[in-house]
């Protein structure tokens, strides 16, 4: 009967912290990038009252008879499936879709988390904004390349209103007409601008001289009183350009010394391709004439970045005032041998053990590690229905632990009264 009283104790203990587990997971059902637990039972000890047997004989053999002295906690596990995402339009809020886990540091310590609901600080540094941990990734270089190769992690920086970017110009299209009736010797002029490597504007004249040789004109590019390019653009019959002429992408060069003038910066030398494939040498009404203008050019002022998105790569873009769309770094994943073995830490912070393994950091949608999404946070994977039934569970393996308690110690009063 004693043994009974101490198995009854085991099974309210266990029970108990079942409950723990449990109620740990209702108060979660709403924390981002929660994951749930689960408790599983094994039994404590078995007393050995006789041993087993072997036959012998006519004699059959008997089975050991033993007696089980109560319950123990095998395992807390935690759930690491999928929860649902929820859109938030957040640019800075982040969601896995796999198995990876977000890399965060603060220099001395270095967690792992499901929950991507991140900011910027002062700093534009992307952290967790309850833990001030930092997002740790991979920084693009100046021309927005991102080598996660060679490049060790370390903290993403998105400094919003505060850096700036220029492209200089390196290609150049023109489209339009050389009226056919041009007057040999007479020249058309064009200007167009274009941009050097600290986001000067430049404007270069181009003029066009028809020659005494059928279909063929000569053209010239300035800047201000220096002469940087010229070449010849020969015409077929049908008034499009030679396709063999090799001349009709040629490149224009604006030396360093040209471009500074008066200024106290000296930029890069100004080396872009002039591409003439659409322009048409035909006959044109005298309010049309020669119409040849600049289409597009891929150079631009300077940008301030203004803000910024995440794709499903994990790829942190930058948008610049300038127009310019350029990578700033990429977020890092990280995955385990056994995820199973990860310690929670607290505010979704899981540490790596012995049990885990090493962490396998790298980029999204590589290794197993899933894609991210920006502006969508992941929901807690705790299922209420799931949960409200193991609360019923636990609530009745309580309550019929304290019946065996209550039992045995009937059993035990009445003994006591058999001395009376």
């Amino acid at each position: 009967m004693g043994t009974a009283l101490f198995t009854g104790v085991t099974g309210l203990l266990a029970h108990q912290r079942r409950l723990d587990v449990v109620a740990n997971n209702i108060a979660n059902v709403n924390t981002i990038g929660y994951r749930g637990s689960r408790t599983l039972f094994q039994d404590l000890f078995a007393q050995t009252i006789a041993g087993g047997s072997a036959p012998l004989g006519s004699f059959g053999g008997t089975n050991p008879q033993q007696i089980g002295l109560g319950v123990q906690i095998g395992s807390i596990d935690v759930d690491y499936g999928q929860g649902s995402l929820v859109t938030t339009g957040v640019s800075s809020d982040l969601a896995i879709q796999g198995n990876g886990f977000f890399v965060l540091s603060n220099d001395t310590l270095q967690t792992f988390s499901r929950d991507g609901s991140f900011t910027l600080n002062a700093n534009g540094v992307l952290i967790e904004p309850g833990t001030g941990f930092r997002v740790q990734g991979y920084s693009a270089d100046e021309n927005g390349v991102i080598n996660t190769d060679t490049q060790p992690i370390g903290d993403i920086v998105i400094p919003v209103g505060g850096t700036g970017i220029v492209r200089a110009t390196t290609l150049t299209n023109l489209i339009g007409n050389l009226d056919s009736g041009t007057t040999t010797g007479e020249t058309v002029s064009r200007t167009m601008e274009v941009f050097d490597s600290l986001g000067t504007a430049r404007t270069i004249t181009l003029g066009f001289t028809k020659t005494a040789v059928a279909n063929q004109w000569t053209w010239t590019a300035s800047f201000g009183n220096t002469q940087v390019g010229t070449g010849m653009v020969t015409f077929m019959n049908d008034g499009t350009l030679d396709p063999n002429d090799v001349l009709n992408t040629p490149t224009v060069t604006v030396p360093s010394a040209t471009l500074q003038g008066t200024d106290t910066a000296t930029p890069d030398p100004l080396v872009f391709t002039l591409n003439m494939t659409q322009i048409t040498q035909l006959a044109a009404n005298s309010d049309q004439g020669s119409d040849v203008t600049l289409r597009n050019q891929d150079g631009f002022p300077r940008g301030i970045l203004e803000s910024f998105n995440i794709g499903a790569n994990g790829q942190v873009n930058g948008v610049f005032t300038n127009g310019l769309t350029r990578p700033i770094a990429q977020v890092a994943l990280a995955t385990f041998a056994n995820v199973g073995g990860l310690s929670r830490q607290g505010s979704n912070a899981f540490l790596e053990t012995p049990a885990s393994g090493v962490a396998q950091v790298g980029v999204p949608s590589t290794g197993g590690r899933g894609i991210v999404s920006g502006g969508v946070l992941e929901s807690s994977n705790v299922d209420l229905g799931t949960e409200f039934s193991e609360l019923i569970i636990t609530q009745r393996g309580f309550q019929a632990n304290a019946r065996t308690i209550t039992a045995a110690d009937t059993l035990l009063q009445e003994a006591v009264n058999l001395v009376r």
